[in-house]
Formats: structure tokens, C-alpha cells, sequence
């Protein structure tokens, strides 16, 4: 040993790695990227904005007593979800087109492990302000038509906010599912789009059987039916979002194969 030099330390005081240093990991990359500032920002600015303009246009007695004004914010709350799904590929994609995937991936060779922390950080992300943004918007709606409509079931108000914010962590969890199998940014954010809307469309011109169906489980009917205007009146918003996170269950499975079974 040359002089000025310390031995290695003992190995036994080097801690193992474990899934919470991986969850560390991602959430300093998340933050610190500015486009995800910028997308969930847009995404606040659509459910709360959009939402806002809406309950400010309504602000002329055409609101009645009884009227659902929480379904109000249902235009800003499709359109905010757009900024999610992109947000949900990009946190994955990104790093497959930049070439950081190897980076991460020989800082942590346990590529489960970096796909959970990722599904975690971005789904705990997601829920917590999208439930903030939709939160915001129904005390704006209260305060300024609670007393023309009259006033709204405090249950119905919490299955709104919690449902909306759910329904964005999990249509974003299925991004980033996507993001994963397809490792391209731009195909895995056409796919999610086509999925949201495509369904809708289709359903308009099949038959009434499957058309009804199409309707019925598509995004769009789902995030109708959370606001409380579903296009399907028999549709219950819980129970299709338990049929979406399902759906997305499987394709996080399907990309935890795929992330294994790829040499990057």
C-alpha cells in the first residue's frame, strides 16, 4: 500500500441496494427533468382552466337546481389526461432514445427493480396532483354554482376527486406500460391516443351490439362516467376503471417480460 492511501472499506459496511435506493433514483431524474414540470403543469392548467372557464361560463342562471356541476370539468379532465399519457411514455421512452437506459440499468442491474420504482414514483406522482387539480376545481365549482345547483352529495364530491385522480395514475401507468414494450416515443404515444379515442369513434359506426360495448369500455366513457355524465347509463365509472386498471396490469406484466428478456 503506497503511502497517503486507505485501505477499500470493509465490505460489510457497504450497504446492499434495495428497491428504496431505485425509488430515490427516479424520483431526483423525475423532478429534475423540466418536461415533466411542464406537462404536469398543462395538465393542471387543462383540469382546473378549462374546467374554470367552464363553470364561469355557466355562471348565468343556466345551471338549475339539481344539475351535476362537477360534470363541468369533464371537458378540461379528457383533454389533461392527453399531458399524462405523453408524461407516462416519456418517463421510460426517453431514456431508451437518449441511450441512458444503460446508464440506469448498470447502476441497477435488477431490471424489475427499476421498473417498479418507476411505475411507483410515476404513479404516486400522478395521483397526488391529479387529485390536487381536480380538487381545485370542484371547490371553484362550488363557490361559484353550489348555490344555484344546489347542494352536491360530499360522497358524490369524493368519488369524483378521488376517482379522477386515480383514473389519471392508472391511464398514465399504461403509458408507461406501453413506453416500456415499445421503447418509442412518438409509436407508444399514437397507440395510447388511438386507444383512448379510437374505441368512441368505432363504436359510432358498428353495429349497436358492439358498438355498445366499444362505447361503453372505452376511456372516454370511463372518464364520462367518473364526472358523472357517462355516455352508457347503465356504465358505473368504479366498477370500468376496475376493468382499465386490469387491462393495465397486464401490459405492466407483459413489459416486465420484456424489460428481462431484452439485452437493453
Amino acid at each position: 500500500m503506497t503511502s497517503g492511501t486507505l485501505p477499500p472499506p470493509p465490505l460489510a459496511t457497504v450497504p446492499r441496494a434495495h428497491l428504496g435506493h431505485a425509488i430515490a433514483s427516479e424520483w431526483t431524474k423525475i423532478r429534475s427533468v423540466q418536461s415533466t414540470v411542464w406537462t404536469l403543469l398543462l395538465m393542471i392548467v387543462f383540469i382546473v382552466g378549462i374546467g374554470g372557464f367552464a363553470v364561469l361560463y355557466s355562471d348565468d342562471g343556466t345551471v338549475r337546481p339539481g344539475d351535476d356541476i362537477i360534470s363541468l370539468g369533464f371537458g378540461g379532465f379528457l383533454i389533461g389526461q392527453i399531458a399524462i399519457i405523453a408524461l407516462g411514455v416519456l418517463t421510460i421512452s426517453s431514456e431508451y432514445g437518449t441511450g441512458m437506459i444503460r446508464t440506469t440499468l448498470t447502476n441497477c442491474p435488477q431490471r424489475a427493480r427499476v421498473l417498479t420504482a418507476k411505475a411507483l414514483v410515476f404513479f404516486g406522482l400522478v395521483f397526488a396532483l391529479g387529485t390536487a387539480a381536480i380538487g381545485v376545481f370542484t371547490v371553484l365549482a362550488l363557490a361559484v354554482l353550489g348555490n344555484q345547483a344546489g347542494g352536491q352529495p360530499t360522497a358524490t364530491l369524493l368519488r369524483t376527486v378521488l376517482g379522477g385522480g386515480l383514473y389519471l395514475a392508472v391511464i398514465g401507468l399504461m403509458s408507461l406500460a406501453v413506453g416500456a414494450l415499445l421503447r418509442h416515443s412518438a409509436g407508444a404515444i399514437t397507440a395510447m391516443l388511438g386507444f383512448v379515442l379510437l374505441p368512441l369513434i368505432l363504436g359510432l359506426f358498428t353495429g349497436e351490439r358492439i358498438g355498445g360495448l366499444l362505447i361503453k369500455y372505452s376511456p372516454v366513457s370511463i372518464s364520462a362516467a367518473l364526472f358523472g355524465e357517462g355516455l352508457d347509463e347503465t356504465a358505473n365509472g368504479w366498477h370500468l376503471l376496475g376493468w382499465l386498471s386490469g387491462l393495465t396490469a397486464v401490459l405492466l406484466a407483459l413489459a416486465y417480460a420484456m424489460v428481462a428478456k431484452r439485452d437493453v
